[in-house]
């Protein structure tokens, strides 16, 4: 069965590999992206050539709403660490109050076409490890500004579903890295 996906992010490495399988799955995809230095304007040449994509050039923060969907998959982020710490506003604005604008966009939707919220998020909101791993119920230490800007915003879906009851999956992989193609 064919589902409506967003996926937000849709032009960066996470983003650009989730929207490439759920139209390899044969899903409709709405992808979102304002184009920024983490952006790969290539993937819309691939991308548009599937007639079930549609792409919507435009930062989270300024979606005035979502049509009916099945699903949005958060990958939209400012990220690298070392570029929070040169400068933590645009980390504020794209991985806090972006996330809170879909939320509130999410929690807009009728109670019987809610969206299940796929966010991604980082390990690194578990801070530092010397050796073993970290588990999912571990408590979130952030030690950097990108990484304080991720664990607030899971602590954001974490809040609007249990006050809104929408679904959501928090995914926090390690980091990523690849050709993006």
């Amino acid at each position: 069965m064919t589902k409506i996906v967003y996926v937000t992010g849709c032009l960066g490495l996470i983003g650009g590999a989730v929207t490439r399988n759920l139209l390899n799955q044969g899903n409709y995809v709405l992808g979102v992206d304002s184009e920024t230095y983490a952006s790969n304007i290539q993937f819309l040449n691939e991308f548009r050539q599937n007639k079930q994509f549609k792409y919507i050039k435009a930062d989270i923060n300024d979606l005035e709403r979502l049509v009916d969907c099945d699903y949005i998959v958060n990958t939209a982020a400012e990220t690298h660490v070392d570029n929070s710490i040169v400068g933590s506003d645009i980390f504020l604005k794209s991985n806090i109050n972006g996330v809170h604008h879909l939320l509130n966009l999410i929690q807009q939707k009728s109670r019987f076409n809610l969206p299940t919220l796929i966010h991604f998020c980082t390990d690194e909101v578990y801070g530092d490890i010397e050796r073993g791993a970290h588990k999912e119920t571990d408590l979130l230490k952030p030690s950097n500004p990108y990484s304080a800007t991720k664990a607030a915003a899971d602590m954001l879906v974490q809040a609007w579903a249990r006050t809104y009851s929408f679904p959501f999956v928090i995914v926090r992989p390690t980091n990523n890295y690849g050709i993006g193609l």
